[in-house]
């Protein structure tokens, strides 16, 4: 019997043996995953400063974005009234020039042959420097050919220029 209790004794020592390694395998892991816990934590809060700090650069984005589209507005609102007024403009150039021919080619007459001569003005008496800024259309008489070739030439680089 003192055989069998030693035996029993030995088996006994084996397994307490075995439950102790077994015992300080479960004690790394739980530390392994108490390090991993720890580490998954800070992962998460930093993750969560990261998505916060991204959430409010989006919304920054957008408002200058919406800044921007509403400069863009106002810029093109301009620049679709610049170009509504420069229409204007130019339609109302071309009714001018259209005008202005019109009336060069009516005050145009025939270049007589005869080339008379033209006498000596006389001499203003000292008066008031006055300045008239408008006079009035008075009908050309006549225009040497010179003249009257010299003005159609202006009047039509005027015209292509406007047009």
């Amino acid at each position: 019997m003192t055989w069998i209790n030693l035996l029993l004794d030995v088996v006994l020592i084996g397994l307490v043996a075995a439950g102790l390694v077994q015992a300080g395998r479960l004690i790394s892991h739980l530390s392994g995953l108490k390090q991993g816990r720890l580490e998954m934590e800070r992962f998460v809060r930093e993750f969560n400063t990261t998505v916060l700090r991204a959430e409010a650069g989006i919304k920054g984005l957008r408002a200058a974005a919406r800044d921007s589209g509403d400069d863009l507005e106002k810029l093109v609102e301009k620049a679709v009234l610049l170009r509504d007024e420069l229409q204007f403009i130019v339609e109302s150039a071309d009714q001018i020039a259209g005008r202005l021919s019109e009336s060069a080619t009516t005050a145009v007459r025939p270049v007589e042959k005869t080339i008379e001569k033209i006498p000596e003005p006389k001499p203003v008496p000292a008066q008031k420097e006055t300045v008239t800024l408008f006079t009035a259309k008075k009908p050309v008489e006549t225009l040497n050919a010179s003249q009257a070739s010299r003005a159609e030439q202006e009047l039509m680089q005027d015209l292509e220029k406007l047009g």
